[in-house]
């Protein structure tokens, strides 16, 4: 066997192999990633309320919003430290703050009132999607091995094709060329 052909088996068994391991990792992404993009629609996420219309120099103090946000009586809400991201809409005036728990508080920018507190599963689906939620070892680890190996199942797929190709291309020209040497040419 040729060293080029079996480069390109040793190509196949990697990029089936890879491939099924990984479509784990993928399919996993491909769910909450589609999850995240339609959670409105699909009743995952609270509707976005909205709050008095005023100029964003007109907003309270974030001080304010995380002493609104904490003071609501939420389960295991109690300070800063449980907040996962407070959140400025400009277009609808309202911050929306969410915890770690997966809980959620929307308020009034200008006024400061409390326009709904509802679970908020989308904080939940961002941690899975990025990985946060299983902790570094897996953002860091399993989603660069897993970013890793898709490139080379890339690379893999491109030579899988275009291996084939080139040896139909070479085949084409040794054809072409013993043809003429057999016509005189």
């Amino acid at each position: 066997m040729s060293k080029a052909l079996g480069l390109y088996q040793f190509s196949k068994k990697v990029h089936k192999w890879a491939g099924l391991l990984l479509s784990i990792v993928f399919m996993f992404l491909a769910v909450t990633g589609l999850l995240l993009v339609y959670m409105i629609p699909l009743g995952i996420s609270d509707e976005l309320k909205v709050g008095q219309a005023a100029s964003p120099s007109q907003s309270i103090p974030m001080e304010k919003v995380v002493s609104i946000a904490t003071s609501q009586g939420l389960p295991d809400v109690t300070s800063v430290e449980d907040i996962f991201r407070i959140e400025y809409r400009p277009g609808l005036n309202i911050y929306q703050v969410r915890f770690n728990n997966s809980q959620g508080v929307q308020i009034d920018a200008s006024t400061g009132k409390v326009l709904s507190t509802n679970p908020d599963y989308s904080t939940f689906l961002i941690t899975l999607h990025d990985g946060s939620y299983f902790g570094n070892w897996y953002r860091y680890t399993a989603l660069t091995f897993a970013g890793l190996s898709l490139i080379l199942l890339s690379f893999s797929g491109y030579y899988m094709v275009g291996f084939p190709l080139y040896k139909r291309i070479m085949a084409r020209k040794k054809a072409k060329t013993l043809e003429n040497i057999a016509s005189g040419k």
